[in-house]
Formats: C-alpha cells, sequence, structure tokens
C-alpha cells in the first residue's frame, strides 16, 4: 500500500464518519457536492493531454466501446435479474447504481495508479454522453417505471459536471499555464479535502436513516460490497480472457469509480430511500478497491506481452 492510497482511505473515511455523527454540520456542504466533483475533475484534467482525447485508432474505440457495453448494458441487466431473483426489493437501487456512467473522478484514480487518465477520461466522456438516453430506457424496460426526470435535465446536469470543467482546465493550460503548474503542485492535498467535504456532505442526509433503519443500511453495506467486488472482479477477469492486452487499470477503473453521487442527487428526488441510500454506502467499498486495482496494474505489468503493456 502507498501513503497516498492510505492518506485518501483514510480521509474517506473521517469524512462519511463526519456526515454520519456531525450531521448539522455536515448539511452545509450536501449542496456543494456536485461543484466539488467538478472541482477535482477539474484539478485532474489539469494533466490532461487533450490532443489524446481524438486519438482513437480502431482497436481503441473496439476496447472502449467493450467496456461502454459492460459498463451500461451487459453488468446492470444481469444484475437487475439477479437481484430480481435473490432481493427484489433492492433490485431497482442496484440498478440505477450499476447503470449509471464512468464516475468523473475515475481519471483522478488511475492517475494515482499509475494508468493512462486520458483512457480513462475517454471512456467517462462516452458513457456520459450516452447515460442520459440508456438509463432512463433500461429502468422503463426492466422495472416498469420511468425515471421522471426530463432528458433535457439529465444531460445538463452530466454536461455541467463534465465540459465545464473539462473547458476549464483547457483554458488554464492555454492562457495561466503558471497557474495550472501551481495547482498540479499541490493537486493532492486539495483532492483529499474535497473527497472528505464530499463524504460529509453526501452521508449528512442519512443519519437520523442509519440510527432508525439499521438493518436497511446494514444490508445496503453489505450490498455495496458485493457490487464493488463483484465489478473488480469482472475487471480481473478481462485479464486472462484478453491474454493481459486489454488496458485494465484505465479502462477497468471505469467500472468501479461511477458517478453514484449523481445517483444520490437525483435518487433522493424521486425515489424511496433505499436507492440513494445504496448509491452513497457505495462510497464505503470504493476507496478500499485502490489496493487490488493496484496489486492488478503490477499483474499486467508482469504479464503483458512484450511490447504490448498499456
Amino acid at each position: 500500500m502507498r501513503s497516498r492510497d492510505l492518506a485518501l482511505i483514510i480521509v474517506a473515511f473521517l469524512g462519511i464518519a463526519g456526515g454520519v455523527f456531525l450531521p448539522d454540520m455536515a448539511g452545509l456542504f450536501s449542496p456543494l457536492t456536485v461543484y466539488m466533483m467538478m472541482t477535482i475533475l477539474y484539478l485532474a484534467f489539469l494533466r490532461i493531454d487533450f490532443r489524446a482525447l481524438v486519438r482513437l485508432n480502431r482497436a481503441d474505440l473496439g476496447e472502449m466501446l467493450w467496456w461502454s457495453s459492460i459498463k451500461l448494458f451487459v453488468l446492470p441487466v444481469g444484475l437487475w435479474y439477479l437481484f430480481r431473483w435473490l432481493a427484489p426489493g433492492w433490485a431497482l437501487p442496484v440498478l440505477l447504481l450499476s447503470a449509471v456512467s464512468v464516475g468523473v473522478t475515475a481519471p483522478f484514480f488511475t492517475q494515482m495508479l499509475g494508468g493512462n487518465a486520458h483512457r480513462t477520461l475517454q471512456l467517462t466522456v462516452l458513457t456520459s454522453v450516452v447515460v442520459p438516453l440508456t438509463l432512463p430506457a433500461l429502468v422503463k424496460l426492466l422495472a416498469g417505471a420511468e425515471i421522471d426526470i426530463p432528458f433535457t435535465h439529465m444531460a445538463r446536469m452530466l454536461a455541467q459536471v463534465i465540459f465545464v470543467p473539462l473547458v476549464l482546465a483547457w483554458l488554464t493550460l492555454r492562457l495561466l499555464p503558471a497557474l495550472a503548474e501551481g495547482l498540479g503542485r499541490i493537486q493532492f492535498p486539495l483532492i483529499l479535502a474535497l473527497f472528505f467535504f464530499i463524504n460529509m456532505g453526501v452521508f449528512a442526509p442519512f443519519a437520523t436513516f442509519f440510527f432508525s433503519q439499521a438493518s436497511q443500511v446494514l444490508a445496503a453495506v453489505g450490498i455495496a460490497f458485493g457490487l464493488a467486488a463483484l465489478y473488480l472482479g469482472v475487471v480481473w477477469v478481462m485479464g486472462p480472457l484478453s491474454g493481459w492486452r486489454m488496458d485494465l487499470v484505465s479502462c477497468g477503473s471505469g467500472l468501479i469509480f461511477i458517478n453514484n453521487v449523481l445517483v444520490v442527487v437525483f435518487a433522493a428526488k424521486f425515489f424511496g430511500p433505499r436507492n440513494p441510500l445504496l448509491s452513497a454506502l457505495y462510497l464505503l467499498p470504493v476507496y478500499l478497491m485502490l489496493l487490488p486495482l493496484r496489486a492488478l496494474a503490477g499483474q499486467q505489468e508482469r504479464r503483458a506481452p512484450a511490447g504490448d503493456k498499456p
């Protein structure tokens, strides 16, 4: 375990504890969670070569479409039917969480793991562009319930979260390179602080629920950890299946580091408490996934064919 991994895990869990045990103070940050996510993405974009966003050959595009299909269709549909059989009351929360786009923070985690952040960013943009169509369609088709969010509203939210930081970072790099360099030197402590306050803000609304509905919370915790392990298992299996040629860390990060906070925001408005609760509690295992992903990165480095390493 690297010191940065440990620092992020500790800070993240302290933020979660602050949201649960100090909800009045933590609630001040709840309306700011989306903007803090945007700030994290802005800081991650400052280390991105924007020309790499459009440098996709046929093989790269095929890999992007493969991972996007798994993320937006294969996993959500499979998990929906699994939970309809095992725990029907949790099927819709699992569907919403599993079918959401690759997280806006995923490129940051890929950077931490030494992967190709440009590849993760391409996956983030691709899935975010199509998820306003795919997620409502899956819910309507499988659950028989429509998400009561107009397409334009959901698309505007995703565009705001992703493309506003993208443009601001591009302008900063182009017009204010000294500022970009200065922010780059303090990027990690800034992002640590933002993760702390995001977690406080996300968990503050659920503080009372934690103590009044302990059985529901424990069930959601178990499901959240199970889903994180399953997502990781899918990534790990892709190694031997592809002969260790796929970029497992950079693309596989997109299956694990997802836009669960975005689900919390809109599920809290339009669905019952189970839906945002599961997405919020997914923050518990997601930071811990850094450890096996780092091990996977080392394994792929050793096993990838010569001259074909990501």
